[in-house]
């Protein structure tokens, strides 16, 4: 990586971080979760994060199965594995949230929980395939296969005690608000990290 490009990179980084450090502190507390509600949006932004990274991914990939582009196979390898993390994170962070609202570190019995956790497995298996075969073709199959499957889990799995959609579906305009604004520097993280891999290691190799 360039100098610059480097630079630019991480200062875009730290100033997502710094963002989403400062919209969790001026956050104000719930009424009824108290100051647990910031790990809460957290968790949900880093979820949402999550999501547009795998469906970017597949999205690239389909295209790159129709029109092969080394770009295109590039952002869709960096994209899947960009996206993975954040779910992955997404889950790290719904345990403390876990623990102060219901009790348990781990809901297992929630249907959503047991996805999330479906869904870091089959990302940490293809990726780990991809890297062993290194065939483009491949690559694009296998993230257009996993996207399909993130899509079709993520529409039918239900909910016991987990809400779907608790912030989305608030009437309370100013929560959406604060949540929009979370939710811009952790999506654009996600993003940043993707085009560091995707610009600056080849398709040949190991992202």
């Amino acid at each position: 990586m360039q100098s610059q490009a480097r630079r630019t990179f991480w200062a875009s980084l730290g100033i997502c971080a710094l963002s989403t450090l400062g919209v969790l502190a001026l956050m104000p507390a719930e009424k009824t979760l108290g100051q647990v509600i910031k790990v809460v949006y957290l968790h949900g932004a880093l979820s949402r994060a999550g999501m547009l990274g795998f469906v970017a991914a597949g999205a690239a990939a389909i295209v790159y199965l129709v029109r092969p582009s080394e770009g295109l196979i590039r952002w869709a390898q960096a994209l899947l594995i960009s996206g993975w993390g954040f779910w992955t994170a997404h889950f790290l962070v719904s345990m403390p949230a876990t623990r102060l609202t219901w009790g348990p570190w781990i809901a297992w019995g929630e249907p959503r929980v047991t996805m999330s956790l479906q869904v870091i497995a089959a990302g940490a298996v293809v990726i780990g395939i991809i890297w062993l075969v290194r065939e483009p073709k491949f690559t694009a199959l296998a993230i257009a296969l996993l996207a399909l499957a993130f899509l079709f889990l993520a529409a039918n799995t239900g909910v016991l005690r987990h809400p779907l959609d608790p912030i989305g579906l608030s009437p309370s305009a100013r929560l959406r608000l604060i949540y929009l604004l979370l939710l811009i520097p952790v999506v654009g993280s996600m993003v940043l990290i993707a085009w560091r891999l995707a610009e600056y290691r080849p398709q040949t190799e190991a992202i």
